[in-house]
């Protein structure tokens, strides 16, 4: 097993398990994530996702991608649109990163809503030393966050990019210590999980959109989403408790 999925009370948590390869992206782990996430929110509120201390992963399995050439990937299928599961995911997706976050392994981080990092960690896309590029998504996501100008110079250098770097620059939700990163992912999970699940399913929604459409056509749509939140018991149990307090 590739990935191994366990859970504790409302939070699930996702282990990348091959650390012989530093959890180098295959096809065969992609199917795997695929597999153990489908309708994951059914038992779920909040979805922790880790590596190793090494590397949460350190990129494609390069060995897998030295024969393929374009029409080979393409007729076949290499990393399809299973890959986007993480994105489909709805509920909130914390990533908790130790070591090499690297090319497709970044990617992976970058899908989820959230990211936790050890002050250790290391981000990167490596791939211009290749002779390729991000294409997993990581020249749209990461651009989303930072901009063009800097995404182009870490994209086009290779360069690495440390935690403490990648906390100012937006891409890492928190810092933790070293060894710490899992425990203060889990702090942050447990947190979200308290909340109302129809919130936070809603929240991630809208700030999804916001990255895909206008302003005026996502503040139109959030405003229906607030709306419509009047209805659940969430809202009547929390609205009556802090009306009360008074």
């Amino acid at each position: 097993m590739l990935v191994e999925l366990s859970g504790q009370d409302s939070i699930a948590v996702l282990t990348l398990n091959n650390p012989t390869k530093l959890n180098a992206v295959s096809n065969d782990l992609v199917e795997e994530i695929y597999a153990k996430t489908r309708d994951i929110e059914k038992k779920f509120n909040v979805l922790v996702i880790c590596g190793g201390k090494k590397a949460f992963s350190a990129g494609t399995n390069i060995s897998e991608i030295h024969a393929l050439s374009y029409e080979k990937a393409y007729l076949d299928g290499f990393i399809d649109h299973k890959w986007e599961s993480i994105l489909d995911v709805k509920i909130p997706v914390i990533a908790a990163v130790s070591g090499y976050a690297l090319g497709i392994g970044f990617e992976l981080a970058l899908m989820c809503d959230m990211i936790v990092a050890s002050k250790t960690a290391t981000f990167g896309f490596p791939e211009v030393n290749l002779g390729l590029m991000p294409g997993m998504g990581g020249t749209q996501m990461l651009t989303g966050i930072v901009g063009p100008k800097i995404a182009s110079e870490i994209m086009m250098t290779g360069r690495f990019v440390s935690a403490p770097e990648a906390k100012n620059l937006g891409i890492v939700s928190h810092l933790a210590e070293e060894d710490q990163h899992l425990e203060k992912a889990m702090e942050l999970a447990r947190k979200i999980a308290e909340k109302s699940v129809m919130s936070t399913r809603m929240i991630k929604e809208a700030v999804r959109l916001a990255q895909n459409i206008g302003l005026s056509s996502g503040m139109k749509v959030e405003r229906q989403m607030f709306r419509s939140l009047f209805s659940t018991s969430f809202k009547e149990k929390g609205v009556d408790a802090f009306l009360n307090k008074k």
